[in-house]
């Protein structure tokens, strides 16, 4: 999966190059290219001077045109199920998803890339977090998504762990996953410090328009920890 991600992100590319970014052998990577041609995804590849490994984007969906918010929820909805349980059709729909995303031009399919890697799958949530999580109001998750992808302010009522409330303005820079929890990965906008905000715990959302942010993800490697099990859905940070 990081192979294919790797050859969306960029126009065309070498074996040894994937092999350095992916720090694996140049055999292992001629191995997955031939595992992903079979899948379907449009590989090119050119021997000598000046060729390459590259995607042949003009295959696949062209007569369908697709948002960035709904190639990233096709992205997440199909990886995130990947995660948590092997379900039928879903190598089907793994490979489906490759064929749409190979399609897409280079710079969208680096904008997909830039905005999966902020998503964190973490383990998932305790007994103790599963009994006490209560549901997002629905209205967040579109606001959510709106501010993710463009770079705009939150602002908020919170409920902390003891039921204080308080109002915070945020910028969202990453989300992390514990299923079927999920936080926010901020900046607290008022003293510019990392904060991590649980779902449930936040009513009254509301899309703050007047102010942009460029996400930051030294923002979000500050505040889940660097384990084996923690990884962000597209490659590495």
């Amino acid at each position: 999966m990081e192979l294919a991600d790797l050859l969306r992100g960029c126009d065309a590319t070498t074996v040894a190059q994937l092999a350095g970014e992916l720090n694996v052998s140049s055999r292992t990577v001629l191995r997955h290219l031939a595992t992903l041609r079979d899948r379907g995804m449009p590989i090119a590849a050119q021997a000598g001077r000046g060729g390459g490994v590259r995607l042949e984007r003009m295959r696949g969906l062209t007569d369908v045109r697709f948002s960035l918010a709904q190639i990233v929820g096709l992205w997440l909805a199909a990886r995130l199920s990947r995660e948590t349980s092997d379900l039928p059709w879903g190598e089907a729909a793994t490979s489906a998803l490759d064929t749409l995303l190979a399609s897409l031009p280079a710079a969208r399919g680096r904008d997909l890339r830039a905005l999966c890697r902020r998503v964190i799958i973490g383990p998932p949530a305790s007994d103790r977090i599963r009994t006490s999580a209560g549901m997002p109001p629905p209205e967040l998750l579109r606001i959510f998504e709106d501010a993710f992808s463009r770079g705009r302010r939150l602002t908020f009522q919170y409920w902390d762990r003891d039921g204080a409330g308080s109002r915070r303005t945020i910028e969202p820079h990453g989300l992390l996953v514990q299923t079927p929890v999920w936080y926010i990965l901020s900046r607290d906008v008022e003293t510019a410090e990392p904060r991590t905000f649980r779902m449930d715990r936040i009513s009254k959302p509301r899309l703050v328009t007047t102010a942009t942010f460029q996400p930051d993800v030294d923002v979000i490697r500050v505040q889940f920890p660097q384990r084996s099990e923690w990884r962000p859905l597209i490659g590495s940070m």
